[in-house]
Order: structure tokens, then C-alpha cells, then sequence
């Protein structure tokens, strides 16, 4: 713990008679009423912590396979991120943008490098208050980023799901930055809201400040130094209803670009003279992210999961709404994947079991086959199915001997007689792809098969009224419609004969 931080916690420590269980470094005592502490990092350690952080590498923007989409990070970007370019000491997390020559086997030459931390599938949030203080050098071409993404893109790709900017800078101008956030529809459909703020008196982002966003579901606000300089309330995600896209989870970026459209030379180069004296330094003192304490605030429920698109020699449009996906089919192509609508990228481990569902009907009859595969495209469901203008109802169960991406796949191609039907319409409904739980078995409060550590802890909570869910059938040991101490301790019992 930094000595300023040790010292304003023993003062609290001290006023509240030791009775205190997190603290804010920073804000009002109201304000830390208000916000608790549930994910951070101090950087206090000789390393990046990597079971809070994941490096993003290269220069390319991949899909969900790992396939190429397109380079410079869809932003003509001109570093190449590797996990060489950040470093933890003294309490700061340091991100250096360099000017030297690295070559990838695959993605190529570049002249500069740097680093792209993020928490995807590690933390993310929805709602609450992020606070990040940090600095950055200047000079023309570095783009300093905090920010955020979400962490399943479940209104659809970029950027319909949302993307929120906590602080964007120009190194040209590091006398302001700016808060943002984008939205609307798949790109190139969508847009954005952003505001600048301006530093005083010669101030710039060489200095250290904190930036923080508050996030509800009807507004997000922009702060610097406590300093509330914007907020958001008017956005949007096509056919869905507000407040999406920002009601699902978001994870955390951190990092530094060089070029670029934001700050580039010429919207795209790097200038390789303000590294005449080495390298640039973005340094991060902490990040703190806070559960409003005050607020109901929590994920919106997933009617239907949205699809993702593959046409090949088809006409046909795919839009995602609330509670359906619909496709206006002109030409069905001649395959039968010529018009494709997915759920991308599922990862799933062995022995685990999910059932798809969903509503499908068309205003032609005609035929569409569901698959389940992985990326080599062997099939591990392969239902071929009639359409008519009636809602069919299906459900399917598919269990995986081995870890895996599974794709779940609509195919509504060229498939029996569908060429001769001309125009029409289909449109699937309250799409679930859902893993199959183990309940029943006594004790197994987190339903995963077994009497463990976790289902004693899990329960404990449950006691003292801090759990979300638990099974009462699985955790009423006793059997006498209550879960109480005695069934705690009965727990324990069967806990102790089994590890």
C-alpha cells in the first residue's frame, strides 16, 4: 500500500473504531457510503497481475476464431502490441510505446510497439463507478486509453453492443481529453456521443489526474479530478429497448497507441521524432471499480441471443431485435449456407451439456437446417427441419466430449425446394443456448455436481444474507423447508468425508 493511501486508511480505521471493511481513497464520506469497493488493482506487486489482466497482441483485428478482420485495430493504428511493453514498479503499472523495428511471422513489419492489457474474462461490470489515476506523456501520434467493451456482444458486433471511452488523449494536445461513447448499430451504422475537457492554468495529462465515470441505467457521467464534466443519457441500440447497449457487462482496457485516425500523422502515421529521447510512457497509479450501493442497477435479461451474419451469393438482411432475429430472404443462394445466421465462439469444456431452443416460423414452407459445430465444422447436432407459416417450438440437447468453440448455426440457404419459393421471411425467436445444471444432489448449492469448499461458502452467505441464489431443495439438508445453522453444520460433515 502507497504511504498516503496507508495513512488515510488508518485515519478511518481510527474514527470508525477499527469497524471498517473497504475504504475509498478518495471522494466524500457520503460518496463512500454510497460506492463499495469490488474489483481493483494497486499495481503494489514486481509483475502484471495475470489473474486480473490479459495481454491483447499485434497489430490485427481478429473475429472470434481468431481470424483476420483487418489491421492498425480498425484505426489505422501503427504499433505492435506485445506482452513486453508493460511493467509494474513502485506501485505503477507502466505502458511504453517504443520506436524499434519488430517483425511477426505472420502480421509483418512494424516500426513501433507497445502494450494492450484488458479483463475480458476476468472482471467486468455493469453499472457503478470505475476511477482510474494515471499520466502520459505527450507528443504528436500517442493515443492514451482507458476504456471499456463489452464482454459478450449480445445486442451484436461493433458497435450495437456499446463501447464506452472513460478518457481518450491526443499527444499533440495533452492539454485536453475526452469521454465517449459509441453505439446505434453495426457498423457503419453507427455513432457516437463525446465531450472534451480542458486542463487550467498549463495543466495537461503529463500530470497525474484521476478519471472516472458513474454508470446507471439511465446515465453515465464523465469525471476529472471528482470534476463532473459530462454526462450521457440519449443513446441507443437498433430495435432494442433502452437502456441498451449499456446494460450488459463491460470489461476494462488499458492502453497506448501510436497513429492512427485519432492522432496519427496524416490521420494514420506515427511520428518517430518525439521518440528522439526514448520512450513513452503511459503510467497507471490504480484502477478501482465500485458497486453502487444504492442502486438495482444489474444486467438486463436476454430475451433472444442476437445472430451474427454469413452471406454467400444470397440477398438477404439479418436484424436482431428484443425477442426474435428476422431475415428478409430475396435469393437463397446455392448452398445451403448461403445465408448463415450464428452464434459465434461458445466456449465449452467436456462432460458439460447445453440445450439449444428456440421459435422459428417462415411465411413460405420451406426447409432450414441447425447445426452445432466446431471450427473444423464437424457437426454435433445436425437437425434438418420443416418450416411452415405456423411458430414451431424446438429444443435440443448436445453434450461435448471434449473443450471446444462451438458455433451454433441457422442455415437457411439453398436447402431442399427452397430456391422456388421466392421471397420471404423468417424469423426465429427467443434464441437460448443454455448449459444444462446438475441440481439435486444434497449440499450442491452452486449445482455443479459436487459437495465442496465452494458450497459451504456459498451457503454460509446464504446465511447471513448476502448470497443472489441458492437452491433451497439442494441446501435443506434436514429436510425441514428452512435452511438454517444445523444444515450448515451437516454441510460441513459431508465436506470433510469428501476432500
Amino acid at each position: 500500500m502507497k504511504i498516503s493511501r496507508f495513512f488515510a486508511f488508518l485515519s478511518a480505521f481510527a474514527v470508525t473504531g477499527g469497524m471498517i471493511s473497504s475504504y475509498n481513497f478518495t471522494g466524500t464520506a457520503q460518496e463512500n457510503e454510497k460506492f463499495k469497493l469490488i474489483w481493483s488493482d494497486e499495481f503494489e506487486g514486481d509483475n502484471v497481475d495475470m489473474t486480473k489482466w490479459s495481454y491483447e497482441l499485434g497489430n490485427w483485428k481478429l473475429d472470434e476464431h481468431g481470424n483476420y478482420i483487418t489491421n492498425g485495430w480498425g484505426n489505422n493504428e501503427q504499433q505492435f502490441y506485445t506482452d513486453k511493453n508493460a511493467a509494474v514498479n513502485d506501485g505503477i503499472l507502466t505502458i511504453s510505446a517504443r520506436h524499434e523495428n519488430y517483425v511477426d511471422e505472420v502480421q509483418g513489419s512494424y516500426n513501433y510497439t507497445s502494450s494492450r492489457l484488458s479483463t475480458q474474462h476476468k472482471f467486468s461490470t455493469c453499472g457503478g463507478k470505475i476511477e482510474v489515476r494515471s499520466r502520459c506523456d505527450s507528443g504528436k501520434s500517442l493515443w492514451p486509453a482507458i476504456w471499456m467493451l463489452p464482454e459478450d456482444s449480445l445486442y451484436g458486433g461493433w458497435a450495437a453492443s456499446g463501447e464506452i471511452d472513460i478518457m481518450e488523449g491526443w499527444g499533440s494536445t495533452p492539454e485536453k481529453i475526452c469521454g465517449t461513447i459509441h453505439f446505434g448499430d453495426l457498423w457503419p451504422n453507427n455513432t457516437y456521443l463525446t465531450k472534451d475537457y480542458f486542463f487550467e492554468n498549463g495543466d495537461s495529462t503529463e500530470n497525474w489526474h484521476t478519471y472516472s465515470i458513474e454508470w446507471e441505467k439511465d446515465y453515465i457521467r464523465w469525471y476529472v479530478d471528482d470534476v463532473l464534466y459530462s454526462e450521457q443519457t440519449d443513446w441507443y441500440s437498433a430495435n432494442r429497448q433502452y437502456p441498451a447497449p449499456f446494460d450488459q457487462n463491460f470489461y476494462l482496457i488499458l492502453n497506448l497507441a501510436v497513429g492512427g485516425h485519432f492522432d496519427g500523422v496524416d490521420g494514420i502515421y506515427g511520428d518517430s521524432s518525439i521518440f528522439a529521447n526514448g520512450e513513452k510512457q503511459f503510467q497507471i497509479d490504480y484502477v478501482r471499480v465500485y458497486e453502487n450501493t444504492e442502486s438495482d442497477f444489474v444486467p438486463s435479461e436476454i430475451k433472444s441471443a442476437a445472430l451474427k451474419s454469413y452471406m454467400e451469393g444470397s440477398a438477404a438482411t439479418l436484424t436482431n431485435k428484443d425477442n426474435c432475429t428476422e431475415f428478409a430472404i430475396e435469393n437463397v443462394g446455392t448452398l445451403e449456407y448461403s445465408i448463415l445466421g450464428i452464434i459465434p465462439a461458445q466456449n465449452v469444456k467436456a462432460g458439460e451439456e447445453y440445450t439449444l431452443s428456440f421459435g422459428i416460423n417462415s411465411t413460405a414452407d420451406r426447409e432450414a437446417i441447425v447445426t452445432v459445430e466446431d471450427t473444423s465444422y464437424n457437426r454435433y447436432l445436425d437437425k434438418k427441419i420443416a418450416l411452415t407459416s405456423d411458430i414451431q417450438r424446438f429444443a435440443y440437447d448436445v453434450k461435448f466430449e471434449n473443450d471446444m468453440s462451438a458455433d451454433i448455426k441457422f442455415q437457411l440457404g439453398n436447402i431442399g425446394e427452397a430456391s422456388t419459393v421466392g421471397p420471404h421471411k423468417i424469423v426465429i425467436s427467443d434464441i437460448k443456448w443454455e448449459k444444462k445444471t446438475r441440481g439435486g444432489l444434497a449440499g450442491d448449492a452452486n449445482n455443479d455436481g459436487i459437495v465442496s469448499t465452494a458450497d459451504l461458502v456459498l451457503f454460509s452467505r446464504r446465511l447471513l444474507g448476502d448470497a443472489v441464489t441458492v437452491m433451497k431443495k439442494n441446501c435443506d439438508l434436514y429436510k425441514d423447508d428452512r435452511f438454517d445453522v444445523f444444515d450448515l453444520i451437516k454441510m460441513r460433515e459431508i465436506v470433510i468425508k469428501g476432500e
